[in-house]
């Protein structure tokens, strides 16, 4: 005899009508319809499932690293993370880095209010970062992540094991066990940043394995005040 086929018309029921709603869009109606404790409970649920959604797309770097680090070198790494940066740096840029590639501008046209509003924004949305911390004196602009919601999570709480390059590289401050995962930021604004523009744009102490996932970035004004103790720790020669 046939085996009888299970009917789902109560569960796709609740599938449709309750499931599949978005939680951003309960917590729209919940304040449309003044309901502040259905209003908060979305909220919650919006922020849980956002930092979860985050989390699970800085796993699945780590863990495509992790295989891409069976056959590739180091280097290979530090290719990737180029390939990455210059495919990813933000629009509020892209004027200024076709411009210079033109010969058209130079450091001292780079767009530095357009950049601070989108690393700023960028951190507080994207990464769900709220524990940023920005300083400035006369020569710089320090920005602080007391836990940096992506790297300094994946060094710190992740249990995945972390990829590590195989041995420290200038592009790593010379660090073993260097995290690849970190290198995106490190290559984009840092050692990249200095190859195809001459500066370091932030000088990074990005999170160590096991340590409190605080990333820390500095930002020279002026390209000449960036002192010749950076560019004698880090092997570079001075361009700017």
């Amino acid at each position: 005899m046939p085996m009888e086929k299970r009917m789902y018309t109560k569960e796709l029921e609740r599938v449709r009508n309750i499931d599949a709603i978005r939680p951003i869009d309960e917590l729209k109606d919940a304040i449309e319809k003044g309901d502040k404790e259905r209003a908060l409970a979305a909220y919650e649920v919006v922020c849980a499932k956002k930092q979860a959604f985050h989390h699970f797309g800085v796993r699945w770097v780590n863990q495509t690293l992790k295989n891409f680090k069976k056959y590739a070198p180091d280097e290979a790494i530090f290719e990737w993370g180029e390939d990455y940066a210059l495919w990813c740096y933000p629009p509020c840029l892209q004027g200024w880095i076709e411009d210079f590639k033109a010969g058209k501008a130079t450091y001292k046209d780079f767009p530095m209010d357009e950049f601070l509003t989108n690393r700023a924004v960028l951190w507080a949305g994207l990464h769900d970062n709220e524990d940023q911390i920005w300083e400035e004196d006369e020569e710089k602009i320090t920005f602080t992540l007391k836990r940096c919601n992506s790297g300094g999570w994946l060094t710190t709480e992740c249990t995945d094991p972390v990829v590590t390059l195989d041995g420290p590289d200038h592009r790593c401050y010379d660090r073993e066990g260097f995290q690849c995962y970190c290198l995106n930021c490190t290559t984009m604004w840092e050692f990249g940043w200095y190859k195809w523009f001459g500066w370091p744009l932030f000088i990074m102490d990005v999170p160590k394995v096991g340590g409190d996932g605080k990333c820390v970035m500095v930002m020279y004004k002026d390209p000449k005040d960036i002192p010749d103790s950076y560019y004698e720790r880090t092997g570079l020669e001075r361009k700017i």
